[in-house]
C-alpha cells in the first residue's frame, strides 16, 4: 500500500527577531521517509546560538507522537521518529512549528560578576537608559528592566563583558552627522549568548566598525568596534544584560504563547570591587586575572597562559 502523503508545514511564528535572521529562514524541519513506514524529523539552522523550537502536529494519521518543544544549539540535528502504529500503512502527517531565540528556561547565574564594557582603567559615567516602548509607545515595560547608557566625548572602542558567543550583528545604519539625536532607535549592534543562557546587548556602533564575527567566541575586555556619533560629540553606547522567558496566557493556543525577555541588574567589577551599577555614578574598569578567566576551559587557560596576546 503506498504511503499517505504529508502536507506542507502549516505556520511559522518568527519571534524576537533580529536584522541577521530575519532575512532568511533561521530553522528549517526536514523528514525522511523510511522503508519500514517510520518517519525522522530533523531541523537544520542557519545562524548562531540556541534557538526555542517547538513542533506540534495538526493531523497525524498511523502515529501516535503529539510533538517536541526542545532547545536546539548546533547547525543541524535529529529530533524525532515517527513510527506507524499499523507497520503495514504508510504514515499521515500535517504540522506547524515556531522557533525564537533563546533558551526559556536558563539557569541564569544571577551572581556573576561581568566586566564594565570599556578597556580596563577607563572611566565611565553610568546612565540608566527608560524603556521606549513604555515610555513613547504605550507598551508594557519588559519584567525587572534594566538597561545602562554610557556617554562619550569620542569614538571609544567597546569591549565584551562576558565570555560568551557572537550570535546577532546589526550592521545597517549609518548616522546623519547633521542631525543632533536625544534618542535614535535605527542602532548598529551586537548580541552574545553567554553559558548561562543570558544575553549582553550592545548599541551604538558605528557602521563597519566591527572587530568580530558572527559566531566568534569572544572573551572578558574584547574589542568588539567602534561607537557611532550621535551628534557633534555625542558617543553613546546602550547596553543591557537580558535572557529569555516563554510566556504561555492559554496553553492550549499557540497563537498566545509570547517568548520576552527579562532583564538582570548584574554585578560588576570595579576598581572598587564588585558592585551593582547606580544612576550618575562614577566608576574605572577593572578586569583582573580572576574574572577574566572564570568562564575559560582547561584547554584555553592553557593557551592562554602560552600566549596571552591569544584572548586580547
Amino acid at each position: 500500500m503506498k504511503n499517505l502523503l504529508c502536507t506542507i508545514p502549516l505556520a511559522l511564528f518568527f519571534l524576537m527577531s533580529h536584522s541577521v535572521t530575519s532575512q532568511t529562514q533561521t530553522i528549517s524541519i526536514e523528514y525522511k521517509r523510511n522503508d519500514d513506514h517510520s518517519v525522522e524529523f530533523y531541523y537544520n539552522k542557519s545562524v548562531p546560538g540556541s534557538y526555542y523550537l517547538s513542533l506540534e502536529f495538526n493531523q497525524l494519521e498511523n502515529s501516535g507522537y503529539s510533538g517536541i518543544s526542545r532547545v536546539v544549539s548546533n547547525s543541524k540535528g535529529y529530533l524525532f521518529r515517527l513510527t506507524p502504529i499499523n507497520p503495514e500503512k504508510g504514515i499521515g502527517f500535517s504540522y506547524g512549528y515556531y522557533y525564537f531565540r533563546g533558551n526559556p528556561e536558563p539557569k541564569v547565574d544571577s551572581l556573576f560578576t561581568y566586566c564594565l564594557p570599556f578597556k580596563k582603567n577607563k572611566g565611565v559615567d553610568i546612565n540608566e537608559s527608560s524603556n521606549i516602548g513604555n515610555t513613547y509607545l504605550g507598551f508594557e515595560k519588559p519584567s525587572k528592566w534594566k538597561s545602562y547608557i554610557v556617554f562619550r566625548k569620542s569614538p571609544d572602542t567597546v569591549c565584551a563583558m562576558r565570555k560568551g558567543v557572537v550570535v546577532d550583528l546589526v550592521n545597517d545604519f549609518k548616522t546623519d552627522k547633521s542631525l543632533k539625536y536625544d534618542f535614535k532607535s535605527d542602532m548598529n549592534s551586537i548580541l552574545i549568548e553567554h553559558d548561562d543562557g543570558t544575553f549582553a546587548s550592545y548599541r551604538g556602533f558605528k557602521q563597519n566598525s566591527f572587530l568580530v564575527t558572527l559566531g566568534q567566541t569572544v572573551y572578558p575586555q574584547t574589542e568588539l568596534g567602534t561607537l557611532d556619533m550621535l551628534g557633534e560629540d555625542d558617543y553613546r553606547l546602550y547596553f543591557n544584560i537580558h535572557y529569555t522567558q516563554l510566556k504561555r496566557e492559554i496553553e492550549d493556543h499557540l497563537e498566545n504563547k509570547k517568548s520576552y525577555s527579562e532583564y538582570l541588574t548584574p554585578y560588576f567589577i570595579t576598581t572598587n570591587g564588585k558592585t551593582k551599577l547606580k544612576q550618575h555614578e562614577h566608576y574605572i574598569v577593572d578586569c583582573n586575572e580572576t574574572i577574566f578567566l572564570k568562564e575559560f576551559s582547561k584547554r584555553e587557560k592553557k593557551k592562554y597562559r602560552k600566549n596571552p596576546e591569544l584572548y586580547k
